[in-house]
């Protein structure tokens, strides 16, 4: 049976009440959070018991601050606010379901309210904060949005102007924030959280120099692997689909282009998960993200399946091995998620105007088309490719127009030029000096007879008339 209080000695009663005190100040003050700050607008977050709030600080003029809860902005739920003429604030909860102006919500998932620590005693820089009730989230997904100009009115429908700028953002909501009161407070007193004065003083003037960075990291990515795949990827398929049938230097060059590439193309994909660790964000949680790593994945087993290619050439009458026809369909399908792959980048990691965002997207358009075109008219080449293999012919010969008919001829051999006469080449088991219909060397007798000669394989033959 525990004594009574009053029956304890009364140093051990102090003693005992203020370590109660001190753990009850500790525990009231143990409340999670973070912040991020951006070139336009910080937006700060902190978790209470029941409810979390965020508070918008505008660092340029104010027309509108918005956050949206996901990592794009179509389909999310976005928390949009801003300043009237008679210094009241307006909240709406909208929706878009692309990239249009957002809608308002008839039903959000959860309610936000203005809260009370909202601060317009700044002009220039006021603070807009809202209460939201809490979820379980522990690492948030947001995306920011700010406008220059405000609505023509308070209604929480009004029409918005397009924002200046947007993009992604991430808080880790289970951040314990750094506070010792003097006093314990109210759950909703302003010294609890970092204000935005206190986390605009610490990182405003390093925000634009880190956004910066990270904008040129960003534009570095999207120009490398723009070159990368869509560009010397494509190039090198091409090559060696005109140019096989036409000239042995065909491999060299689907060689070359894919060597200078590979660095190209290392340095573009890496610079993706720098910027996403530059920014504190999440690797591989979007379409974006995850499909780079599957495409990277292709290029890398691509690349192998090339070089094994190449050095395990095709044994005698295999002329189309699986690996063979397993690279070629690989090549395509790298070069067609490419293309899916600068699409997804154009609409979510770069965070464009809309006006710049079409200008890319028309070129992408342009791009996507002309490259499959000028790839599937070379597929008239593949007669041409499949009976020079079939005559055992792994390089291509040359042309020669006799009397109006196309004879392919060995460079070594002498032109015949004999009217109506057809030349038919040899397969490689011959030596090369005669073939089967040629004439009889003329310090031989009878130089009007034709010798026949046996072959050690029959060669395909087939004459028009």
């Amino acid at each position: 049976m525990l004594p009574k209080l009053h029956m304890l000695p009364k140093p051990l009663l102090l003693l005992l009440t203020s370590v109660l005190s001190t753990r009850s100040i500790t525990e009231a003050t143990a409340l999670t959070g973070d912040s991020w700050c951006g070139t336009l607008m910080c937006a700060s977050a902190t978790v209470n018991d029941t409810i979390v709030t965020y508070e918008l600080k505008s660092l340029n003029q104010l027309g509108w601050m918005a956050i949206g809860f996901g990592n794009s902005m179509s389909n999310s739920s976005h928390v949009i606010l801003w300043r009237n003429v008679d210094d009241s604030v307006t909240i709406s909860q909208r929706r878009a379901p692309g990239k249009v102006e957002p809608t308002l919500d008839p039903a959000p998932p959860r309610i936000a309210s203005l809260s009370p620590r909202t601060n317009l005693s700044s002009a220039s820089t006021p603070t807009l904060a809202f209460d939201i009730p809490k979820n379980h989230d522990r690492l948030q997904q947001l995306v920011w949005a700010f406008g220059i100009t405000p609505p023509s009115n308070s209604s929480a429908s009004a029409t918005l102007e397009q924002h200046l700028d947007a993009g992604p953002f991430t808080l880790n909501l289970t951040k314990v924030l750094d506070v010792v009161p003097s006093s314990i407070p109210s759950p909703t007193s302003t010294s609890l959280t970092p204000s935005p004065s206190d986390i605009t003083s610490s990182s405003s003037s390093s925000a634009p120099l880190r956004q910066g960075a990270h904008d040129m990291v960003l534009t570095a990515h999207a120009i490398l692997c723009f070159i990368g795949f869509l560009v010397l990827l494509p190039l090198s398929s091409l090559i060696a689909r005109w140019t096989r049938t036409r000239t042995t230097n065909w491999f060299k060059a689907h060689w070359i282009i894919n060597f200078l590439g590979l660095p190209i193309i290392l340095v573009g994909w890496l610079l993706g998960p720098l910027s996403v660790s530059r920014q504190n964000r999440v690797h591989v949680v979007n379409e974006h993200q995850i499909f780079g790593v599957i495409l990277f994945a292709l290029y890398v087993v691509q690349m192998t399946l090339g070089i094994l290619v190449h050095l395990r050439r095709p044994k005698q009458g295999k002329v189309h091995p699986l690996r063979n026809i397993v690279h070629v369909i690989l090549g395509i399908i790298i070069i067609g998620g490419s293309f899916f792959q600068v699409k997804t980048g154009i609409s979510r990691d770069w965070e464009l105007s809309l006006r710049s965002e079409g200008i890319a997207t028309v070129l992408w358009i342009c791009w996507v088309v002309a490259i499959p075109m000028v790839y599937f008219a070379g597929l008239k080449h593949l007669k041409t490719q499949f009976d020079q293999e079939r005559l055992g012919w792994h390089e291509p010969l040359p042309t020669l127009l006799v009397n109006r008919r196309a004879v392919i001829r060995r460079p070594s051999e002498e032109s015949v030029p004999d009217r109506g006469r057809i030349i038919v080449p040899p397969v490689l088991v011959d030596d090369g000096t005669h073939d089967i219909f040629s004439r009889r060397r003329a310090n031989e007798p009878d130089p009007d007879a034709t010798e026949m000669r046996e072959l050690e394989h029959p060669i395909p033959i087939s004459v028009q008339t």
